[in-house]
């Protein structure tokens, strides 16, 4: 099954060509966000990260479907004193 991946901010993939931000991945049926994260390689902070799949947020063991929006996006801070 295919999932879009939507790669934010610091999870972007860096390559001499240029950062990617989204990319197609053929993953087996009954694939969680977890199985995604491996194949990936994406080291991320999950404390600190939204999942969401499909507009809505959601856990790490979710399993995914055929067409599935995968978004990883990182906690971001800002401001000062």
């Amino acid at each position: 099954m295919k999932v879009k991946v939507h790669l934010h901010t610091i999870y972007q993939k860096i390559t001499p060509q240029g950062p990617i931000r989204e990319l197609e991945v053929d993953l087996e049926r009954g694939s969680t966000l977890d199985n995604l994260m491996a194949l990936l390689n994406l080291d991320i902070d999950e404390a600190n990260t939204l999942f969401v799949i499909q507009g809505q947020i959601v856990e790490k063991e979710m399993k995914l479907s055929e067409g599935d929006e995968v978004h990883f996006i990182p906690a971001i801070s800002g401001g000062g004193f």
